[in-house]
């Protein structure tokens, strides 16, 4: 690698595999990926640690693969943060307002943060990240953005904190140290997806990323340019494998096998006469193509009505401009557009590929995978200055916190973003 070119090393560790980037940063917006890979991890269940060793070997050979492509040795990375396990709070802490002119300085507003913080931090979680919503003084009902030199004699901060077990990031940080990979930031996986896969004006004016993986389906919308709303549903397409291995009373790997050759969940593709043969645990067996859609459609069904509920129970869903954004590997099977804008009720498109991040002309189509999309956002995250993450309210007896982010994070005050 040219060392007078900065380099950035990106790695997604996902339940079914590890994906790794190295790119050459050019420009904040023209990254070069220059080595690539990905590795079967066979360490994960549910987007959780269960075995630290195969973890730990996923690592390594993702990694090994990256920087024999690169001709370079990886020593840090930019890692991204597994959500199964993410817990959201809405939070708020009140201040008084003591000095003379009762003015509001930075030391009332990091007071009003710590003061939310309080009221759910636990001896056994981490906090991720916490994020202003918006700044009430003196009990109006209209929020500001930036409560800096105004003045008050009280002032409520809300805030959404999130939050993750200190095992899972203990755990992580374990895999990571026996892999000899260190640490220059960690980032929740949505957010990295997100800078990927949804274009500004998407974040802008309304959208819904949903990231169907493996073991996990995350939820992720924004809002006036800002995350407004996160959550982690325990479906993905490895419950899709299973029930086809259930009901055909085969193996999960001829499952696996036959739903990424012949999976759909739109039936109006299928052809009525398209018959599958596959290897049954009592031997040859064979299966209309159309049975083979029925089975996976209805646990597709179950994930959508879940992420239908969820935006519909945050209001959220009523300020989709640009609809909903699909990627993760298990969104990409045939159909799956028409399903999500039947069940959601609004436009659905598969992930934007990021022009920031490219390879060379042989790598290209493989880089535009989804299984990469989260590795690409994360090069990207390290040039840009993202903002922290917005979560849903848990409080039903006050406006949505959703409509409150709208009015006070119309636009972004850089004095009180540099605070957080």
């Amino acid at each position: 690698m040219n060392e007078a070119v900065p380099s950035v090393v990106a790695i997604d560790i996902g339940t079914h595999k590890v994906s790794v980037l190295i790119g050459k940063v050019h420009a904040p917006d023209n990254i070069q990926v220059i080595g690539m890979a990905t590795a079967r991890n066979r360490g994960m269940n549910k987007g959780k640690i269960v075995s630290l060793d195969k973890v730990i070997t996923a690592i390594k050979n993702a990694v090994q693969e990256a920087e024999d492509m690169a001709e370079c040795r990886v020593h840090s990375a930019w890692i991204s943060i597994p959500s199964a396990e993410l817990k959201s709070f809405y939070a708020s802490g009140r201040t008084p307002i003591e000095n003379s002119e009762h003015t509001i300085t930075t030391s009332e507003v990091v007071r009003a943060l710590e003061l939310a913080k309080a009221s759910h931090l636990t001896s056994d979680h981490y906090l991720v990240s916490a994020v202003p919503l918006g700044f009430e003084l003196d009990d109006s009902a209209e929020w500001v953005q930036n409560p800096i030199r105004m003045s008050a004699h009280s002032m409520i901060g809300h805030y959404q904190l999130m939050m993750l077990p200190i095992s899972t990031m203990q755990n992580l940080d374990r895999a990571l140290k026996g892999a000899n990979i260190g640490v220059e930031k960690m980032v929740v996986s949505c957010l990295a997806t997100a800078e990927a896969s949804l274009l500004k004006d998407e974040k802008e004016y309304g959208a819904c990323l949903v990231d169907i993986g493996a073991g996990t389906t995350n939820i992720a919308v924004y809002l006036d340019g800002r995350l407004a709303l996160t959550h982690t549903l325990q479906r993905g397409g490895e419950h899709v494998t299973r029930d086809i291995a259930a009901v055909l009373q085969t193996t999960t790997e001829e499952a696996e096998r036959i739903k990424l050759l012949y999976g759909c969940v739109d039936l109006k593709v299928v052809k009525p006469d398209h018959m599958i043969q596959f290897q049954g645990i009592e031997g040859p067996q064979t299966i209309s193509r159309i049975e083979l859609a029925e089975i996976i459609i209805a646990r597709y069904e179950e994930i959508l009505t879940q992420v239908h509920h969820e935006l519909q129970r945050n209001g959220a869903i009523h300020g989709l401009y640009h609809g909903v954004v699909l990627t993760g590997d298990a969104s990409q099977i045939e159909g799956m557009v028409n399903l999500a804008r039947q069940m959601l009720g609004v436009s659905a498109h598969l992930g934007n590929p990021p022009v920031q991040v490219y390879a060379e002309e042989q790598n290209q189509a493989a880089l535009r995978r989804s299984q990469y999309a989260t590795a690409a956002g994360l090069l990207m995250f390290s040039q840009s200055d993202t903002q922290d993450t917005i979560v849903e309210s848990t409080d039903p007896g006050k406006l949505s916190v959703f409509k409150r982010v709208g009015r006070a994070w119309s636009a972004l005050n850089n004095q009180l973003k540099s605070i957080f």
